[in-house]
């Protein structure tokens, strides 16, 4: 029986872990809990980009997420990567998923990898059928699809997609992709796309091809639950209950909730070295994608507090479902503990975020070092 070591636990979000830890033995009371919680995955979630005022070379850049991917693969023994886009942005985010992937797949052995998510609106769906069959082949048969519609203006006006078309744009790609997969030719009449008798022969290993939605709207979950998908960045409203309306097991549908990590000796020495990269990460998502990054316990910060702030926010978290757990390994593992034990919802994966812009890699290597010696043991 492992033993789940709580030194709190009534954690930020209120759920008291001693309803199914023994406090006395570390063991967990409840079995089926614990087989379920014995089945959560670990994944690493890369977004690739700078901080503009303390970059990185962009090789510089690209070689330590490398490192990071097999790091990930061989010493922490993750199960998932992820990889996500963005285009034409300040802090040079990696426009091209694809072709780190591809790296990745060349360097690792085991972990499973994936785009977490791409921006499906802006691409030409054929070209990402292909490019997806590729990165299965080369892995081995490791790729997950994972998919969304995108955000940013800037990038919709420059790739000259209308914007309001991105929802529609997302589901007919998708609905091309899925055929090239199970039919020898395609002739496909979409609002947007046109193909005719498209035979496309580079097929992936994996059939069906795993794929995974990245959203938090209620009409969202509701299409990726209808559509069979599993869901990145968190178990939102409307998911579980329209794949139960549907007659669906939840055990077979995936989960995985974003989350940004940093582990330090000490709750200062951890803010001191993710502030200013946390800082960056969400006032750059309120300016240019629109969205209410920096929670609290209240909901939406009206203003961003200054980075050396955001330490003292109550229940900080980036996005409805995607918390940010800062400390020592003993107040990160207890809020994960609360997460895996179903906080926030059914989880079936944590997508851990640990390379937040600007970090160097001697913090975030310690980082890693301390979860896989201090945390990891209770969760898996």
């Amino acid at each position: 029986m492992r033993r789940l070591y709580c030194n709190n636990c009534r954690v930020s979000g209120g759920m008291d872990l001693s309803i199914w830890i023994d406090q006395q033995t570390g063991e967990v009371k409840d079995q089926r809990k614990l087989e379920k919680w014995e089945q959560m995955k670990l994944g690493i979630i890369f977004s690739v980009r700078n901080h503009p005022e303390n970059p990185y070379s962009l090789q510089e850049l690209y070689s330590e997420y490398l490192d990071d991917a097999v790091y990930a693969d061989e010493v922490l023994g993750f199960d998932h990567l992820w990889m996500n886009e963005h285009h034409l942005s300040p802090d040079q985010w990696c426009p091209s998923p694809f072709t780190m992937l591809a790296a990745i797949a060349a360097r690792t052995k085991k972990i499973r990898i994936g785009t977490g998510v791409l921006c499906l609106p802006l691409h030409n769906p054929l070209r990402v059928s292909e490019d997806i069959a590729v990165l299965d082949n080369i892995s081995g048969g490791r790729f997950d699809l994972g998919v969304a519609t995108g955000s940013s203006s800037e990038e919709f006006e420059a790739f000259k997609v209308p914007q309001k078309e991105m929802w529609r744009r997302a589901w007919e790609a998708l609905d091309f992709i899925s055929r090239t997969y199970s039919e020898e030719r395609v002739t496909f009449e979409g609002e947007f796309y046109q193909y005719r008798d498209v035979w496309q022969n580079t097929q992936p290993i994996q059939k069906p091809l795993p794929m995974w939605w990245g959203g938090f709207g209620p009409n969202s979950m509701k299409r990726a639950a209808e559509r069979g998908f599993n869901l990145l960045g968190g178990n939102y409203p409307g998911y579980d209950d329209t794949l139960l309306a549907l007659g669906q097991s939840l055990d077979d549908y995936q989960v995985a909730q974003v989350t940004a990590v940093h582990v330090a000796e000490t709750r200062e020495q951890a803010w001191d070295e993710a502030q200013n990269g946390l800082h960056w990460l969400m006032n750059f998502h309120r300016i240019r994608h629109k969205v209410p990054a920096g929670m609290g316990v209240n909901g939406p910060l009206e203003t961003l507090p200054a980075p050396e702030e955001l330490r003292n926010v109550e229940g900080l978290y980036f996005m409805p479902g995607m918390p940010i757990y800062i400390g020592t390994p003993d107040t990160v593992r207890e809020e994960l503990l609360a997460d895996c034990a179903g906080r926030r919802g059914r989880l079936t994966q944590l997508a851990l975020h640990f390379r937040l812009p600007g970090m160097r890699t001697p913090e975030v290597r310690r980082s890693m070092e301390l979860f896989r010696t201090e945390i990891m043991p209770s969760l898996r």
